[in-house]
């Protein structure tokens, strides 16, 4: 019977300590959707980071670039859900399920909110040689010459064209939608003139925002960094689109390590060196709840899947 009973307390004595096994105990992965050098790779890096020195563990980048995002995507959303694979997701997460057929995962159902990191407002741009100084302007002018103006994306289907077939549904206007292979190539042609306008973030037209003319930023507020632009909504119509980076882990997620990886990153956003470290990017670092995180992750997937579909834009 003792030896029973020591067996017995060896197993429970056992039990306990793996129960009790410290996270994270080796490497964590957070899997980039693109190519080293964008936006999201730069904000994953940072964050990453930052996380290995609080959590004793080194963070390692996986690019996994395929179909928009969403070959990286789906890699996370069938990961273990264990804590050591995250997603760096931005706002084509929400997009993708509504303009790709074949999607293998659902943006609010397979993803655990950890937080999100920051938002970019987009800026609605048009060449100087354009006779518009305001989006009343502009909008007269698109009318008066009905299926002539121009407006250049980074792409059928990505943020930039989808945020322009809202413009232009708002608006009650027709635009020639010529795309790019990304938003810098049409920035780059809405400089030259090739195209007349174009919807970007602040970073991408950065280099350029002397050769072009913001006729108004698509967010509640004001931007610090351009104060004389207008709002769409200071400027008659109803459109913030503002792009965003998140955290998101695979569903499932034990509540001790959401807790852990949740109170990381808010310790991390809430550093001003970090924020400073944002703002050549025109990101501005959110606070969120990972709630709220989620709402937002809910909005954009039902607001995008309904301009997709009224659009009827659709890419193999």
């Amino acid at each position: 019977m003792p030896v029973k009973l020591a067996l017995a307390a060896l197993i429970a004595l056992t039990g306990s300590a793996l129960a009790a096994e410290p996270y994270p105990d080796h490497p964590i992965t957070l899997i980039v959707p693109y190519a080293a050098g964008g936006s999201s790779d730069v904000l994953a890096r940072l964050i990453g980071e930052r996380m290995s020195k609080s959590l004793g563990q080194q963070v390692v980048i996986d690019n996994r670039v395929g179909a928009g995002s969403r070959l990286g995507i789906e890699v996370a959303a069938k990961s273990a859900a264990d804590g050591y694979t995250l997603l760096l997701a931005d706002m084509p997460h929400t997009i993708i399920p509504a303009i790709q057929n074949g999607v293998h995962y659902d943006p609010v159902r397979d993803f655990a909110p950890i937080g999100l990191i920051g938002t970019a407002s987009m800026v609605f741009f048009v060449n100087p040689a354009v006779k518009a100084q305001t989006i009343p302007d502009f909008v007269a002018l698109a009318k008066a010459e009905a299926g002539k103006m121009t407006v250049g994306s980074g792409g059928i289907g990505s943020a930039t064209h989808l945020t322009a077939e809202l413009f232009q549904a708002r608006a009650a206007i027709k635009l020639v939608h010529v795309p790019f292979r990304g938003a810098g190539p049409a920035m780059n042609d809405l400089v030259a003139g090739h195209v007349q306008s174009g919807f970007t973030t602040l970073a991408t037209a950065s280099s350029v925002l002397d050769r072009v003319r913001a006729l108004a930023v698509a967010s509640n507020t004001r931007l610090t960094t351009l104060p004389s632009i207008p709002t769409f909504r200071e400027s008659g119509i109803d459109l913030v689109v503002e792009h965003w980076w998140g955290v998101l882990a695979p569903a499932g997620l034990p509540p001790k390590i959401a807790a852990r990886l949740i109170g990381e990153l808010k310790a991390i956003l809430a550093s001003g060196e970090f924020a400073t470290r944002l703002e050549p990017l025109g990101v501005t670092v959110s606070h969120a709840s990972p709630e709220q995180f989620r709402g937002l992750i809910e909005s954009d997937t039902a607001r995008w899947a309904d301009i997709v579909k009224s659009v009827g834009i659709s890419v193999p």
